[in-house]
């Protein structure tokens, strides 16, 4: 069965809302009915059909076409099934996702991830502001899952980030900055302001220094690691390709909350 397709026609005039469009919602739906369900964001009523063109029917396996920053919330509360972005994705990719994955071409908005519990989203360029961090209306970051960015990072990366065992007793949230091309081993870029703010349990690693680090993360010096080879070769089998070697700095933080948390900058 080939996948449920959405090709998006124009330029959105607004803002969408594509948080709808996953495969828990749109499993058993004709096309008719998936085209009239809603999407807009403003008093101008706009529908699915009105923005995008729909082919295919596999709403486990779902391809959003030419999409840009202004279409929201792709596979938002995502429960299985895979969602594919050919394309740039706006605002809160992936927020609150349980499980499935994502992937996405091109560059995501403010908030990708922001209170994941489990699944993994891979984003090919940059990511916005409070990546992994707090979804609207929640009090905790990112709680399990993994994440990987191929690009830039923006400003507090990981806020008030917490545990949540995610397979393989891997114990505390992980979420790894990797340079453009991990064919590479040097970063050629790094992250934004706050890295780690309020972050509790989880562990935040490192191909280069942050510009910025709060004082509230206690360096420890370099140490080795030997999950850090078992976390490299999970990622080459999936399809990751990337050197993180044994032997990392680590920061312990933040400590103006729990303090068990850690950044690792490669060593």
């Amino acid at each position: 069965m080939s996948a449920l397709i959405f090709e998006l026609k124009d330029t959105p005039g607004q803002r969408l809302d594509l948080s709808p469009l996953v495969p828990a919602r749109l499993a058993g739906m004709s096309r008719k009915d998936i085209e009239a369900v809603s999407i807009g964001t403003t008093r101008e009523t706009l529908t699915v059909g009105d923005a995008f063109k729909v082919k295919g029917k596999d709403a486990q396996n779902i391809h959003f076409v030419g999409t840009d920053e202004r279409c929201d919330k792709i596979g938002a509360e995502l429960e299985g099934g895979a969602i594919f972005v050919d394309g740039d994705a706006g605002a809160s990719l992936g927020a609150r996702m349980k499980s499935g994955k994502i992937g996405v071409t091109g560059s995501a908005g403010v908030l990708a991830a922001a209170s994941m519990a489990g699944g993994e989203i891979t984003i090919r360029r940059n990511v916005g502001a409070q990546a992994c961090g707090v979804a609207l209306g929640e009090t905790m970051g990112m709680k399990g899952g993994f994440v990987t960015v191929g690009g830039d990072t923006g400003a507090l990366l990981g806020e008030r980030m917490r545990r949540g065992p995610r397979g393989r007793r891997r114990q505390g949230g992980r979420l790894c900055r990797r340079p453009h091309d991990c064919r590479h081993a040097r970063a050629q870029r790094g992250a934004g302001r706050y890295a780690g703010y309020g972050n509790r349990r989880g562990s935040l690693i490192f191909m280069e220094k942050p510009k910025d680090i709060l004082p509230t993360f206690s360096d420890c010096g370099v140490m080795e690691f030997d999950y850090l080879r078992l976390l490299e070769k999970w990622l080459r089998d999936q399809d990751i390709r990337i050197r993180l070697g044994d032997r990392a700095r680590r920061l312990m933080g933040d400590m103006a909350v729990l303090g068990k948390g850690e950044m690792l900058i490669l060593a």
